[in-house]
Protein backbone atom coordinates (compact mmCIF):
# COMPACT_ATOMS: atom_id res chain seq x y z
CA UNK A 1 0.00 0.00 0.00
CA UNK A 2 1.28 3.47 -0.87
CA UNK A 3 2.36 5.70 1.95
CA UNK A 4 0.71 9.11 2.07
CA UNK A 5 3.14 11.90 2.72
CA UNK A 6 1.28 14.19 5.06
CA UNK A 7 4.01 16.79 4.75
CA UNK A 8 3.36 17.10 1.00
CA UNK A 9 -0.35 17.39 1.56
CA UNK A 10 0.18 20.12 4.10
CA UNK A 11 2.60 21.95 1.81
CA UNK A 12 0.22 21.68 -1.13
CA UNK A 13 -2.54 22.99 0.98
CA UNK A 14 -0.42 25.87 2.13
CA UNK A 15 0.66 26.67 -1.43
CA UNK A 16 -2.94 26.65 -2.60
CA UNK A 17 -3.92 28.95 0.20
CA UNK A 18 -1.02 31.28 -0.59
CA UNK A 19 -1.95 31.31 -4.29
CA UNK A 20 -5.49 32.31 -3.47
CA UNK A 21 -4.24 34.97 -1.12
CA UNK A 22 -1.80 36.33 -3.72
CA UNK A 23 -4.52 36.32 -6.36
CA UNK A 24 -6.88 38.12 -4.06
CA UNK A 25 -4.15 40.63 -3.16
CA UNK A 26 -3.31 41.23 -6.85
CA UNK A 27 -6.92 41.75 -7.79
CA UNK A 28 -7.31 44.08 -4.88
CA UNK A 29 -4.29 46.12 -5.93
CA UNK A 30 -5.62 46.37 -9.51
CA UNK A 31 -8.98 47.56 -8.25
CA UNK A 32 -7.30 50.18 -6.10
CA UNK A 33 -5.20 51.39 -9.06
CA UNK A 34 -8.28 51.65 -11.28
CA UNK A 35 -10.12 53.53 -8.60
CA UNK A 36 -7.20 55.92 -8.21
CA UNK A 37 -7.08 56.59 -11.96
CA UNK A 38 -10.82 57.17 -12.06
CA UNK A 39 -10.58 59.57 -9.13
CA UNK A 40 -7.72 61.45 -10.81
CA UNK A 41 -9.75 61.84 -14.00
CA UNK A 42 -12.75 63.01 -12.02
CA UNK A 43 -10.66 65.56 -10.13
CA UNK A 44 -9.09 66.71 -13.40
CA UNK A 45 -12.54 67.29 -14.90
CA UNK A 46 -13.61 69.16 -11.78
CA UNK A 47 -10.48 71.33 -11.94
CA UNK A 48 -11.03 72.04 -15.63
CA UNK A 49 -14.68 72.88 -15.16
CA UNK A 50 -13.87 75.18 -12.23
CA UNK A 51 -11.23 77.12 -14.24
CA UNK A 52 -12.15 80.22 -16.17
CA UNK A 53 -11.64 80.43 -19.92
CA UNK A 54 -8.68 82.77 -19.42
CA UNK A 55 -7.01 80.38 -16.96
CA UNK A 56 -7.34 77.45 -19.32
CA UNK A 57 -6.03 79.53 -22.22
CA UNK A 58 -3.07 80.66 -20.11
CA UNK A 59 -2.20 77.04 -19.30
CA UNK A 60 -2.39 76.11 -22.99
CA UNK A 61 -0.28 79.14 -23.89
CA UNK A 62 2.44 78.08 -21.46
CA UNK A 63 2.36 74.53 -22.82
CA UNK A 64 2.60 75.76 -26.42
CA UNK A 65 5.51 78.12 -25.74
CA UNK A 66 7.42 75.51 -23.75
CA UNK A 67 6.93 72.83 -26.40
CA UNK A 68 8.07 75.12 -29.22
CA UNK A 69 11.09 76.28 -27.26
CA UNK A 70 12.14 72.70 -26.43
CA UNK A 71 11.68 71.56 -30.03
CA UNK A 72 13.03 74.55 -31.95
CA UNK A 73 14.77 76.76 -29.35
CA UNK A 74 12.40 79.56 -30.38
CA UNK A 75 10.83 81.71 -27.68
CA UNK A 76 7.49 83.07 -28.89
CA UNK A 77 6.60 86.55 -27.71
CA UNK A 78 3.30 87.09 -25.95
CA UNK A 79 0.67 89.59 -27.05
CA UNK A 80 1.67 92.09 -24.35
CA UNK A 81 5.32 91.91 -25.42
CA UNK A 82 4.45 92.44 -29.08
CA UNK A 83 2.29 95.46 -28.23
CA UNK A 84 5.05 96.91 -26.03
CA UNK A 85 7.59 96.63 -28.87
CA UNK A 86 5.24 98.35 -31.34
CA UNK A 87 4.55 101.14 -28.85
CA UNK A 88 8.30 101.57 -28.32
CA UNK A 89 9.08 101.84 -32.02
CA UNK A 90 6.10 104.13 -32.66
CA UNK A 91 7.19 106.45 -29.85
CA UNK A 92 10.74 106.66 -31.13
CA UNK A 93 9.65 107.37 -34.69
CA UNK A 94 6.88 109.85 -33.85
CA UNK A 95 9.09 111.92 -31.59
CA UNK A 96 12.03 111.68 -34.00
CA UNK A 97 9.98 112.89 -36.96
CA UNK A 98 8.64 115.81 -34.91
CA UNK A 99 12.15 116.83 -33.83
CA UNK A 100 13.42 116.50 -37.42
CA UNK A 101 10.59 118.70 -38.73
CA UNK A 102 11.38 121.42 -36.17
CA UNK A 103 15.10 121.33 -36.94
CA UNK A 104 14.47 121.40 -40.70
CA UNK A 105 12.68 124.74 -40.30
CA UNK A 106 15.96 126.27 -39.19
CA UNK A 107 17.75 124.85 -42.22
CA UNK A 108 19.62 122.18 -40.27
CA UNK A 109 19.74 118.41 -40.53
CA UNK A 110 18.46 115.94 -37.95
CA UNK A 111 21.09 113.87 -36.18
CA UNK A 112 19.25 110.56 -36.24
CA UNK A 113 22.15 108.63 -34.82
CA UNK A 114 22.17 110.82 -31.72
CA UNK A 115 18.42 110.48 -31.28
CA UNK A 116 18.26 106.72 -31.90
CA UNK A 117 21.33 105.68 -29.93
CA UNK A 118 21.72 108.31 -27.20
CA UNK A 119 18.71 110.48 -26.38
CA UNK A 120 15.85 108.01 -26.86
CA UNK A 121 17.52 105.14 -24.95
CA UNK A 122 18.25 107.52 -22.08
CA UNK A 123 14.61 108.60 -21.91
CA UNK A 124 12.76 105.38 -22.67
CA UNK A 125 15.19 102.49 -22.94
CA UNK A 126 15.24 100.30 -26.04
CA UNK A 127 12.07 100.09 -28.17
CA UNK A 128 11.92 96.34 -27.52
CA UNK A 129 12.71 96.75 -23.81
CA UNK A 130 11.14 99.94 -22.48
CA UNK A 131 12.17 101.24 -19.07
CA UNK A 132 8.58 102.34 -18.37
CA UNK A 133 5.24 100.59 -18.42
CA UNK A 134 3.53 100.65 -21.79
CA UNK A 135 0.56 102.48 -20.31
CA UNK A 136 2.81 105.27 -19.01
CA UNK A 137 4.55 105.73 -22.37
CA UNK A 138 1.26 105.70 -24.28
CA UNK A 139 -0.35 108.29 -21.98
CA UNK A 140 2.77 110.47 -22.22
CA UNK A 141 2.50 110.43 -26.02
CA UNK A 142 -1.22 111.21 -25.83
CA UNK A 143 -0.40 114.26 -23.71
CA UNK A 144 2.01 115.42 -26.41
CA UNK A 145 0.01 114.66 -29.56
CA UNK A 146 -3.72 115.07 -30.08
CA UNK A 147 -3.74 112.29 -32.68
CA UNK A 148 -3.68 109.86 -29.74
CA UNK A 149 -6.58 109.55 -27.32
CA UNK A 150 -6.08 110.33 -23.64
CA UNK A 151 -7.72 107.04 -22.75
CA UNK A 152 -4.83 104.65 -22.07
CA UNK A 153 -6.16 101.72 -24.08
CA UNK A 154 -7.02 103.96 -27.01
CA UNK A 155 -3.62 105.63 -26.81
CA UNK A 156 -1.92 102.22 -27.00
CA UNK A 157 -4.13 101.27 -29.94
CA UNK A 158 -3.25 104.52 -31.72
CA UNK A 159 0.49 103.95 -31.30
CA UNK A 160 0.19 100.36 -32.53
CA UNK A 161 -1.71 101.55 -35.62
CA UNK A 162 0.89 104.28 -36.20
CA UNK A 163 3.65 101.67 -36.12
CA UNK A 164 1.77 99.37 -38.51
CA UNK A 165 1.10 102.19 -40.99
CA UNK A 166 4.72 103.28 -40.85
CA UNK A 167 5.91 99.73 -41.46
CA UNK A 168 3.53 99.39 -44.42
CA UNK A 169 4.83 102.62 -45.95
CA UNK A 170 8.43 101.47 -45.62
CA UNK A 171 7.62 98.11 -47.19
CA UNK A 172 5.75 99.78 -50.07
CA UNK A 173 8.65 102.16 -50.64
CA UNK A 174 11.08 99.25 -50.62
CA UNK A 175 8.99 97.37 -53.19
CA UNK A 176 8.79 100.46 -55.42
CA UNK A 177 12.56 100.90 -55.20
CA UNK A 178 13.11 97.26 -56.14
CA UNK A 179 10.65 97.64 -59.04
CA UNK A 180 12.46 100.76 -60.27
CA UNK A 181 15.76 98.90 -60.15
CA UNK A 182 14.25 96.05 -62.16
CA UNK A 183 12.87 98.54 -64.71
CA UNK A 184 16.30 100.15 -65.00
CA UNK A 185 17.84 96.74 -65.58
CA UNK A 186 15.26 95.99 -68.26
CA UNK A 187 15.90 99.35 -69.94
CA UNK A 188 19.63 98.62 -69.94
CA UNK A 189 18.99 95.19 -71.44
CA UNK A 190 16.82 96.73 -74.16
CA UNK A 191 19.55 99.26 -74.97
CA UNK A 192 22.08 96.48 -75.18
CA UNK A 193 19.77 94.53 -77.46
CA UNK A 194 19.34 97.58 -79.69
CA UNK A 195 23.08 98.13 -79.80
CA UNK A 196 23.63 94.48 -80.71
CA UNK A 197 21.00 94.76 -83.44
CA UNK A 198 22.68 97.89 -84.82
CA UNK A 199 26.04 96.16 -84.80
CA UNK A 200 24.49 93.17 -86.56
CA UNK A 201 22.94 95.40 -89.19
CA UNK A 202 26.24 97.22 -89.71
CA UNK A 203 27.95 93.87 -90.09
CA UNK A 204 25.38 92.73 -92.65
CA UNK A 205 25.82 95.95 -94.60
CA UNK A 206 29.59 95.53 -94.60
CA UNK A 207 29.27 91.97 -95.87
CA UNK A 208 26.91 93.10 -98.66
CA UNK A 209 29.37 95.83 -99.66
CA UNK A 210 32.21 93.29 -99.73
CA UNK A 211 30.16 91.00 -101.95
CA UNK A 212 29.45 93.91 -104.34
CA UNK A 213 33.17 94.68 -104.50
CA UNK A 214 33.93 91.05 -105.31
CA UNK A 215 31.30 91.08 -108.10
CA UNK A 216 32.85 94.23 -109.56
CA UNK A 217 36.28 92.65 -109.55
CA UNK A 218 34.96 89.54 -111.31
CA UNK A 219 33.37 91.64 -113.97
Amino acid sequence: MATINRSNIQNNGTNTTNGKANSTRTNGNGAIARAARLQAKTESRRTTSSQTLEERAAELLEEVRNAIYKSFKVKLQTRDKRIAIKVGHATKEKLGLDIAAQIRKSGKQMNWDKWNNQVFPKLFGRPDALDHDVEVVALCMAMLYDVFELDVNQAIKGLVEFNQESLKKRNDYKKESETDDEDDDEDEEELLDLENEDESEDSDLTEDEDEDDEDDELE
